[in-house]
């Protein structure tokens, strides 16, 4: 049987709406290990485990990656508590290894631009600036407010903590303020087998603009978050969240729409930033 301590975690991880896709399943991960270790982890509970976190953010390639390798332990049994440990430890450490090749590589890219708009809260990309050398700071950096829950806040923060340039703006104002930005960069929270992304809402009108205004338009994300699929059913990874973190209306006639994620067409793309190479899909 599941502990109480793990179905808090879950729960936790489940009504997170702030983080990407990296930490979310990093910190699925840090579950999993230590409900590990308060028992003596066989088959049966991490058939349990798997079950609880099915459908746990299933717009998140990267957690459905973890969920298939937690099946994966059925095939090839761990023989003892150490085994089982090692083998979560492995999986935590290969998604750290691709994030940071990654994020470098982004680093390589930014270095060559002054100003940079951004949309959200990425792991990946704050890490990219954290890269830059500090004689290479002095960039601006418009960082997007991301409705309805805001984390983008908590990206400028962060990124101003690092001794950048930054200016926060509202969603709607990214056309005005795309004047002074030579480049659009965003994270992914799944990236598609035809290389489409999905990322927090905003992150289309970003792509719109950019291809409008020509404005080379990145996307930065790991092959962690790679999927086999191909989106058909966008229902599927867009879903309506709480209409109140819009506006909570007592008009029967006023409703409020809330969603969290966008899918961008790959056309729309200037290029995706991985940690090594990778062939999308073509359709014919």
């Amino acid at each position: 049987m599941l502990s109480n301590q793990f179905q808090t975690d879950i729960t936790n991880i489940r009504s997170d709406a702030i983080h990407g896709a990296v930490h979310i399943t990093l910190e699925v991960l840090k579950a999993i290990r230590n409900e590990c270790i308060r028992t003596e982890p066989n088959i049966k509970l991490i058939k349990q485990m798997n079950e609880e976190i099915k459908t746990l953010h299933p717009e998140m390639a990267s957690l459905q990656s973890v969920k298939q390798s937690l099946k994966e332990f059925k095939k090839n049994k761990p023989k003892s508590k150490r085994e089982y440990l090692d083998r979560i430890d492995v999986l935590t450490q290969r998604i750290k290894i691709k994030e940071n090749i990654t994020s470098k590589n982004l680093t390589k890219i930014l270095q060559k631009y002054n100003s940079i708009m951004t949309i959200s809260f990425s792991t990946t990309i704050l890490n990219a600036f954290k890269f830059l050398p500090e004689d290479n700071r002095n960039k601006s950096i418009y960082v997007l407010e991301s409705r309805a829950k805001r984390e983008g806040i908590i990206q400028a923060k962060k990124l101003a903590e690092l001794g950048f340039q930054v200016k926060l703006i509202v969603d709607s104002a990214a056309s005005y303020y795309s004047k002074d930005a030579d480049i659009i960069v965003i994270g992914a929270d799944t990236i598609f087998a035809d290389g489409s992304i999905l990322n927090k809402v905003g992150s289309m009108q970003l792509a719109l603009l950019a291809k409008y205004k020509q404005i080379p338009f990145y996307v930065s994300a790991s092959t962690n978050k790679i999927s086999t699929i191909i989106p058909e059913d966008n229902a599927e990874y867009i879903r309506e969240q709480d209409a109140d973190e819009v506006y909570k209306s007592n008009l029967k006639n006023l409703v409020s729409k809330n969603i969290y994620f966008d899918i961008v067409p790959k056309k729309l793309i200037t290029k995706i930033i991985l940690d090594e190479d990778w062939k999308f899909f073509t359709k014919k």
